[in-house]
């Protein structure tokens, strides 16, 4: 997720700088995605999965990957509009935590969930849907 990201950012030949292992406790200089994985926390877009960690082997849902979209396309102090009266998705309610950025996807046309009416928002991203979501986020060619 932190290479999509980052290329996605700054184009498919960047390579970040070298790593060096102080950023989280689980991610050592190496961690074959080392750089890239401090590169995002520099950037903002992850702040990690707790305190001093990355969890680099967990898996991204689609709440997770909202988030992160959202905040690699605009930065990171970028907050979503408020939810308002509904996201959607019946499967996303206004209280659920990446409601706004779920909305806000789907607002910019990243997303158009993942069935009728339903977003997801617990199941995991596939390496497909994260080429679609890419294209889409950055407007790629």
């Amino acid at each position: 997720m932190a290479v999509f990201l980052e290329r996605g950012m700054n184009g498919s030949s960047y390579f970040p700088p070298p790593a060096t292992g102080t950023v989280f406790e689980d991610v050592p200089v190496s961690c074959w995605a080392a750089a890239w994985i401090e590169k995002l926390a520099a950037d903002g877009v992850t702040a990690g999965c707790a305190a001093g960690l990355y969890c680099p082997d967990y898996l991204v849902s689609r709440a997770q990957m909202a988030v992160f979209l959202l905040k690699a396309k605009y930065g990171s102090s970028y907050t979503p509009p408020a939810v308002g009266s509904g996201t959607g998705f019946n499967d996303v309610p206004v209280t659920h935590w990446a409601a706004a950025w779920i909305k806000q996807l789907a607002a910019e046309g990243i997303t158009g969930g993942c069935g009728s009416d339903i977003y997801c928002p617990d199941s995991l991203v596939t390496r497909a849907q994260m080429a679609v979501f890419l294209v889409k986020t950055f407007n790629l060619p």
